[in-house]
């Protein structure tokens, strides 16, 4: 057999070159079609993107034409509610005024020194403290304007607001605040410490100043006893104390237990133990046991006490405390006499005079 040697071709096939070529042109067309694509992602993400912003534009929009309407709802129901409120305070001044009913008649038809009695119940606007809180803490002085100076506020309320706040009715309230508002508000807002474009800081204070302005904190119902028409408070300790002495004992007569009292005297001068107290432990002691603790011995004779017990210390020993010993009796007793008269101011000699007007008879 005759082998002839096989001739193998280093050309390539042609199809080889078609291939490469269309590669390139697929890939070309890959990465046209990729760059496409990414641009119709971004163009469909900014197209949601508006569509978001838009629909957010058409909320704010609906809510900024119903705004007015709404506002004006919100303004009717606060003022309702501040209305409601005051409702609620007079109503209260009324259950009150009710309860002492009794009480203030029975002072205004008594006699002596009950009639020197009166009682009184009233609404307080204490203006003062409501503006001090927007003066220092709300509105911002150092800007021009009618409530640049202190106390310009405090001034204005008192006229515009302190009578109706006090006396007025729920309806004149609100229209004295709804007054108040229309003259002032626009002022109040010029002195507000932040400007309308710091949206969140300004939105805050408003809230702040709202619930300043419609606040009923400063408003009380406060109940006066007055003593010859002087209040209790502006009377001395001892003056007081008899106030308050009569007044218990004038809600008080009905009742028949023993009266415990401690020391009705202190803070008193002698005319006034005598001028009051006497006469009214005298009158008490003919409806109960009136059992009093004292140091003033005019007390204890002017009142006719029908028992008493005399304390006395011992000699107070090193380290312990003073015996105290007790005697009992009656003013016709010598020995309790002879006590009475160590405690008394004038001695023998005053409890003479007063054993005379009282017809004791004295036992030497």
């Amino acid at each position: 057999m005759i082998w002839s040697p096989r001739v193998i071709s280093t050309k390539r096939p042609a199809g080889y070159f078609v291939s490469a070529a269309e590669m390139t042109r697929l890939e070309a067309l890959f990465s046209a079609d990729k760059l496409v694509r990414d641009q119709y992602a971004a163009l469909t993400g900014r197209i949601a993107q508006e569509n978001s912003a838009l629909q957010t534009l058409e909320t704010r929009l609906t809510d900024a034409q119903g705004a007015a309407a709404r506002r004006k709802e919100l303004q009717v129901e606060r003022d309702d509610t501040y209305g409601r409120v005051f409702e609620a305070i007079i109503n209260e001044q009324r259950a009150l005024a009710g309860l002492y009913a009794p009480l203030m008649a029975r002072l205004a038809s008594s006699s002596g020194t009950l009639k020197k009695l009166s009682f009184s119940l009233r609404r307080i606007a204490d203006v003062q403290a409501w503006g001090m809180v927007a003066e220092e803490e709300l509105l911002d002085r150092r800007k021009a304007g009618p409530f640049y100076g202190r106390g310009s506020l405090i001034a204005a309320a008192t006229q515009a607001l302190k009578p109706a706040w006090e006396t007025g009715s729920a309806a004149e309230v609100q229209a004295a605040m709804t007054a108040f508002m229309g003259k002032y508000l626009k002022d109040l807002l010029s002195h507000a410490p932040y400007a309308p474009t710091q949206q969140a800081e300004f939105r805050a204070w408003s809230k702040q100043f709202a619930h300043w302005l419609f606040g009923t904190d400063h408003i009380t119902v406060r109940y006066e006893i007055a003593y010859d028409g002087v209040d209790i408070r502006k009377l001395s300790p001892g003056t007081r104390g008899i106030v308050l002495l009569l007044l218990y004992l004038a809600l008080d007569d009905a009742d028949d237990r023993p009266l415990i009292i401690d020391q009705p005297e202190e803070n008193l001068d002698p005319k006034s133990v005598f001028d009051e107290l006497v006469a009214l432990f005298t009158a008490a002691k003919g409806k109960r046991q009136v059992i009093m603790v004292t140091h003033n011995a005019n007390l204890v004779i002017n009142t006719d006490a029908d028992q008493i017990i005399v304390a006395a210390a011992g000699p107070h020993p090193s380290g312990g405390l003073p015996p105290i010993t007790y005697a009992a009796g009656g003013l016709e007793s010598a020995d309790i006499r002879k006590a009475v008269c160590d405690i008394l101011e004038g001695g023998e000699v005053a409890f003479r005079e007063r054993a005379r007007r009282l017809r004791v008879r004295l036992e030497r």
